[in-house]
């Protein structure tokens, strides 16, 4: 069912689309024959596009960039929102999980110092080790499976 405003906008689609056409098949000299009484002419018009055309890029660059910030601490939220209750012990927990792992499964922390990791990073990587079968579910409050 076409309404009014569709079919308004499907009219004003069409002008729009002309208007792009006719603008493309105008010679570039024409063009800028439009621009000789404007002050600054075409030289200077150009530059302010560009600084135009360049602010309205940043702005949707750092909406990207805001949206992906946003995107990465929901993550880490839902991430250190673990079952994982008392972080006060998540270092042994790490400790005994690399401990008990089998003799085929080699674990490093790749030349970083445990000490330097976070208690969110060390709950990450238990998290992790969960997702490889590695370290269990029934793991998580210090009991072994």
């Amino acid at each position: 069912m076409n309404s009014p405003d569709n079919k308004k906008r499907e009219t004003l689609s069409r002008l729009v689309d002309e208007l792009v056409e006719d603008l493309f098949a105008t010679p570039d000299q024409e063009l800028l024959s439009e621009f000789t009484d404007v002050p600054g002419g075409a030289a200077k018009n150009a530059e302010e596009m560009r600084a135009l055309f360049g602010g309205s890029v940043l702005k949707a660059n750092k909406e990207r960039l805001k949206a992906a910030k946003a995107g990465a601490a929901a993550s880490r939220t839902s991430r250190s929102a673990a079952p994982l209750s008392d972080l006060t012990d998540i270092r042994q927990r790490f400790r005994r999980t690399l401990a008990a792992c089998p003799p085929e499964v080699k674990l490093t922390l790749a030349a970083r110092n445990e000490n330097e990791l976070s208690d969110a990073d060390m709950l990450g990587m238990l998290q992790d080790l969960e997702e490889l079968g590695i370290f269990g579910p029934e793991d998580r409050d210090g009991k072994s499976s």
